[in-house]
């Protein structure tokens, strides 16, 4: 059979509203370890952190390799290849994370005498030996959610992100006030075993001790250029932030407030992120079935259409009110502001480029999509060079927005053009660039036409009424053509986008 559209909408709904939830409690999170912890041990603990959120990184692919092959094998009907696959991977992780932990344990008694004496030793060297205790739990609950996901258990795996969230803001606060950052890292222990338990409890996955050397260096094939992939879209990601530093004078000062802006603007990035996670299955579901790339670009393509209006929408209203509203609720960061609406068209384009990145990864093209990508930071590092020069941390958000679209539109080329045609190609662009086109003017009008209204904030709201008169029309007609995803239908739905 085919994927069924309205699951996937579905699906995408449940991660997208679990995301902003867990959002929300991990702002109150970070806000307690500021105002709980000195700035030293802070700095600390969020080094530390690195080694432990990067344990993932230790498989060496492996386990890129294996989600992606997964739902593959079990959309063809091998179930059992696909449960060997991840036992492999399961061994294979267990492996290189003892090995990742042997070496931070060995870095922690090293440094010991060495910063003896110094302050904050002890919660240095101590907290990397809580990291490398930590690594096994860390190491086998990631990879524990990540085949959840791949057997698109999505409403299981968000569920746990949001109670993942409210519990650790309470741990963290509890663990704190009892023994300082001790009780922090105990936190985090006690989290990952409640994650892990509840999933198990929850679901009758199970992996098992098993090992097979061609299948592990198969599957780093596999997943080695993914993760080669993951850092140089890594790097797009922060070269607006380093040519900041080293560009402009007073270099740390901007990067500082720039933030605001990315604050305003990245999530677009992380919504169609996590819409690109679901999507990301139902593409290795139809190669699976298929084994056809070009059903799987046609798919991925309809993918972009439909979640062009998604982050127009949400770009527009940023584009209105975030800058009033972040103005207000971090004055400090003010002088960022400018540089928000300028990098908020290249966000949202740089969103819609994760259909087509996802899709050339399932079909086994990352090579292509590293090039794209690639030839994309050169033209950001140039672009935001040459922006800052002329115009500050203003050109280099114009300078980001020029390299995000060409990244979109050369990382859609890759995946599409042969696919659609020339012709169907330039229609699709053609499509994505009417939705966007249709929010923008919208957003402009509401933020720019003259207002006879002296209040602030009541200019503010006639401005907001405005908006929704622009942009509340296409917003339902989405919604009802994809019949709301199914949220609201007890019934098994239709087939639509496939």
């Amino acid at each position: 059979p085919l994927a069924d559209g309205r699951r996937a909408v579905r699906d995408s709904l449940i991660v997208t509203v679990g995301g902003q939830l867990e959002q929300v409690a991990g702002t109150v999170t970070s806000f307690a370890l500021r105002w709980m912890l000195r700035p030293a041990q802070l700095g600390i603990y969020t080094y530390l952190r690195l080694f432990l959120d990067n344990t993932n990184r230790s498989s060496l692919g492996i386990s890129l390799g294996a989600v992606q092959e997964i739902p593959i094998l079990r959309a063809a009907g091998r179930e059992s290849a696909a449960r060997r696959v991840a036992d492999v991977a399961y061994t294979t992780n267990t492996l290189t994370c003892l090995v990742y932990a042997s070496g931070l344990a060995l870095w922690a008694l090293w440094r010991a005498p060495v910063l003896a004496g110094e302050p904050f030793a002890t919660d240095y060297t101590g907290g990397l030996a809580a990291v490398a205790a930590l690594a096994f739990l860390k190491r086998y609950q990631d990879f524990l959610i990540a085949v959840l996901r791949a057997h698109q258990e999505f409403a299981l795996t968000t569920t746990l992100a949001v109670l993942d969230a409210l519990i650790f803001a309470v741990a963290a606060v509890a663990g704190i006030a009892l023994a300082g950052v001790w009780g922090l890292w105990g936190a985090v222990g006690l989290l990952f075993l409640f994650n892990i338990i509840y999933l198990h409890a929850k679901h009758p996955l199970r992996f098992r001790w098993a090992w097979d050397w061609r299948t592990a260096a198969r599957l780093m094939r596999v997943g080695l250029p993914i993760l080669a992939n993951t850092a140089v879209f890594g790097a797009l990601l922060n070269v607006d932030s380093a040519l900041i530093v080293w560009l402009m004078p007073d270099g740390p000062y901007w990067t500082g407030v720039f933030t605001i802006a990315l604050m305003g603007t990245s999530w677009g990035l992380d919504l169609a992120g996590r819409i690109a996670l679901v999507m990301y299955t139902y593409f290795q579901t139809t190669m699976g079935r298929t084994r056809d790339p070009v059903a799987v670009a046609r798919q991925a393509a309809r993918v972009v259409e439909a979640q062009a209006p998604v982050l127009a929408a949400g770009g527009s209203v940023a584009y209105l009110v975030g800058p009033v509203f972040l103005g207000l609720m971090l004055p400090r960061y003010a002088p960022g502001l400018p540089a928000l609406r300028p990098l908020l068209p290249g966000m949202i384009l740089l969103g819609l480029a994760w259909p087509a990145r996802q899709m050339l990864i399932t079909v086994d093209r990352p090579y292509r999509l590293c090039l794209a990508t690639l030839l994309g930071l050169a033209l950001a590092t140039v672009a935001g060079a040459a922006g800052a020069g002329r115009a500050g941390i203003v050109g280099v958000a114009e300078g980001m927005t020029i390299a995000f679209a060409s990244v979109y539109l050369l990382t859609s080329a890759t995946a599409f053009a042969a696919a659609l045609g020339p012709a169907g190609w330039l229609l699709h662009q053609a499509r994505v660039a009417l939705t966007l086109g249709w929010f923008s003017a919208g957003a402009l009008l509401a933020a720019h036409v003259p207002l006879p209204i002296a209040n602030r904030w009541a200019g503010l709201a006639a401005r907001c009424v405005i908006l929704l008169a622009c942009d509340g029309p296409p917003r339902l007609a989405g919604g009802r053509r994809n019949a709301w995803g199914g949220v609201f239908d007890r019934k098994t739905p239709a087939e639509t986008l496939d």
